[in-house]
């Protein structure tokens, strides 16, 4: 079966002092329609990076990004609109995603201007239904980011990746900034909708925890490679220091407790 989104011998490097250098290599990696799957790593592990990859925000030195089996450096101006429609990511940051003068709900409808072909009272009632999806009131569509939360406002940036019902979301550390309840609480919606409309997610983290409750399987990025996997299972079987290391900085449910 031909996957929805795949890397294949992706590689990648960054200049730096005297010479290149080097932030990906080998990376094969494939995502399958309506799949859930966890990209974990520590800071500087790349994860980033091959999220921009993925979604052809950067071209890659090394290897290819395939969706629905045509490399990205093939798609023709029609083939980029319904990969760009298909394929969205919400970022870490959530007030430096949005512009500050625009209210949210132009915000939202910015993709389905651009990437699709509905009309302005379409994109309104689209815009109030992914609200409503997110958990805000669709009133606040009429407000700056300014006025809302920084919740509030990742909500916002959720719902306009959403916007264009999307084959695949790409979550690049999208709920860090959030306390755990909140965190929890997004990641549940949208565990809901992938149940409603099969929507895949890639979800970018260094934490485990999140990762175990929201995803099929889980991919370790150590040092630019991936070096370990694993289905989400009660118990992981993740043996490589990396993920170790990660799985080590979980606190367990009772401090007294060994981990």
């Amino acid at each position: 079966m031909t996957a929805l989104l795949a890397a294949r011998g992706l590689g990648h490097s960054y200049p730096g002092p005297g010479a290149r250098r080097p932030v990906l290599a080998g990376i094969e990696l494939a995502l399958g329609e309506g799949e859930c799957v966890a990209l974990i790593g520590r800071s500087g592990s790349g994860k980033s990076t091959l999220a921009r990859l993925l979604l052809g925000l950067e071209p890659a030195e090394a290897g290819e990004v395939l969706f629905r089996g045509t490399p990205l450096s093939r798609l023709d101006r029609a083939g980029w609109r319904a990969f760009r429609a298909a394929i969205q990511m919400v970022l870490q940051d959530p007030l430096s995603a949005v512009n500050p003068r625009h209210a949210v709900g132009r915000i939202v409808a910015e993709p389905l201007r651009h990437l699709t072909d509905l009309s302005v009272p379409e994109r309104q009632v689209r815009v109030e239904e992914v609200l409503a999806t997110v958990g805000l009131d669709p009133a606040v569509a009429l407000r700056l980011p300014g006025q809302l939360s920084g919740g509030q406002v990742q909500r916002v940036g959720l719902a306009r990746a959403l916007a264009t019902r999307p084959a695949l979301v790409v979550l690049d550390e999208a709920v860090s900034n959030l306390d755990a309840p909140r965190q929890v609480e997004i990641l549940d919606q949208l565990a809901a909708l992938r149940r409603r409309h099969g929507t895949a997610f890639l979800l970018v983290t260094h934490d485990v925890r999140l990762a175990r409750r929201f995803a099929d399987r889980i991919v370790v990025l150590g040092d630019g490679r991936i070096v370990d996997a694993s289905p989400c299972r009660p118990v992981l079987s993740l043996t490589h220091p990396a993920a170790r290391e990660l799985l080590d900085a979980v606190l367990p449910a009772e401090p007294a407790e060994a981990r």
